[in-house]
């Protein structure tokens, strides 16, 4: 594995020239300069830092010397060492006499930064396998080898904690990423798509049910807090909590399913909970599975005769209003004759009577189907 990149060599170059004031060289596992405070040099072979990678031991170039080795000036040259091995060298370039005293310094310096770079690396690599863990999961268990399960506890990720999946989309995912990211807790996973992010947040189940006034407060509070400092415009959809490791995709389903519906009935509200929307989610999915045509085509013939949607207008307010008649009619501005007349006229087009509870259940139905597609 290689530690040593130039971009991390050219690094280490600059933070410890600061130091010292002196120019350096940083060599890779094969003598080659790759970061140098003279640019002139790059790409070229360090005989000096190919003697110390021989040797594992530093190694001091006086003038003589620097006219007998190729590439080299005088200077020192030590190891860069990394879990006991040889990765690298880092020359300093001047009269060794004057230059001994740094020496130590810039080699630990240098081990410091790729320590800490490797280290950074490696944290970014367990937050990608983590995601990819995650976007595994999202689709349930059932075709995840057992070695996955392996990979998540060395990851430390418990499975056993209750979560419950939360869709975040935005305009701006990568900024909205970032700032999610620092407030989801140790327990918190999360995914980003192209088109949104997925959050598998953890919650607090009282007596094995889910306390959701606490996770719809603390989505509420994302909400807030991106649009009034981030000036970011997001919207969250929200499944419902289910037992088990399986039940973080149903939860999945439920928010992705919630989302579709939800953007088109309530376009401008910003939260979005599963069981508001149990409904439109059941027709999406019976329209998807082929079976939404059975509802039946009343809010088309509808619209076929309604030039004006005086009809559809009165059917939706009459659902909003639970079938009051004076309720309706006042918020309508017409008289309850002509709420009648508009009722019957329904009727005579559908062959369903809005008064009938029934009947003006498939009628609500139909528009909710419409509305969704």
């Amino acid at each position: 594995m290689r530690f040593l990149e130039p971009s991390l060599a050219q690094e280490i170059v600059n933070r410890t020239m600061n130091i010292i004031n002196r120019n350096i060289n940083v060599m890779n596992e094969k003598g080659v300069i790759i970061g140098s405070g003279d640019q002139t040099r790059i790409d070229s072979i360090h005989e000096g830092a190919v003697r110390v990678i021989e040797t594992q031991s530093g190694f001091e170039i006086c003038e003589l010397e620097a006219e007998q080795l190729h590439g080299v000036k005088t200077g020192i040259n030590l190891p860069i060492n990394f879990q006991d091995k040889v990765v690298g060298v880092i020359g300093i370039t001047g009269n060794p006499e004057e230059i001994r005293k740094y020496g130590e310094l810039v080699k630990m310096t240098a081990e410091m930064i790729l320590h800490k770079a490797v280290l950074i690396d490696e944290m970014r690599w367990d937050e990608r396998l983590k995601e990819e863990l995650t976007a595994q999961l999202l689709h349930g268990t059932e075709n995840l080898h057992p070695y996955y399960f392996e990979r998540v506890k060395r990851l430390g990720i418990d499975l056993a904690i209750p979560r419950v999946a939360i869709i975040l989309t935005v305009e701006n995912p990568s900024e909205a990423y970032k700032w999610i990211r620092d407030k989801l807790g140790k327990d918190d996973l999360y995914v980003m798509h192209s088109d949104y992010i997925v959050l598998l947040t953890k919650v607090d189940l009282k007596e094995s049910e889910w306390n959701v006034s606490n996770t719809l407060q603390q989505v509420e509070k994302w909400v807030i807090e991106l649009d009034k400092y981030r000036q970011i415009q997001c919207k969250m959809a929200i499944g419902t909590y289910h037992l088990g490791v399986e039940g973080i995709s149903k939860s999945y389903r439920e928010a992705i399913y919630t989302l579709h519906v939800a953007e088109k009935l309530d376009p401008f509200k910003g939260i979005y909970f599963y069981e508001e929307y149990k409904l439109p989610v059941f027709l999406l999915r019976a329209n998807q599975s082929g079976i939404g045509e059975e509802i039946g085509p009343y809010f088309q013939k509808l619209k076929q005769q309604d030039k004006n949607r005086e009809l559809l207008e009165t059917l939706k307010v009459y659902i909003e209003e639970n079938g009051e008649v004076n309720k309706v009619a006042e918020k309508l501005f017409i008289h309850r004759n002509t709420l009648r007349y508009r009722l019957e006229r329904i009727t005579d087009l559908t062959n369903k009577d809005p008064r009938k509870t029934k009947d003006l259940f498939d009628l609500y139905l139909s528009i909710l189907q419409n509305k969704i597609k």
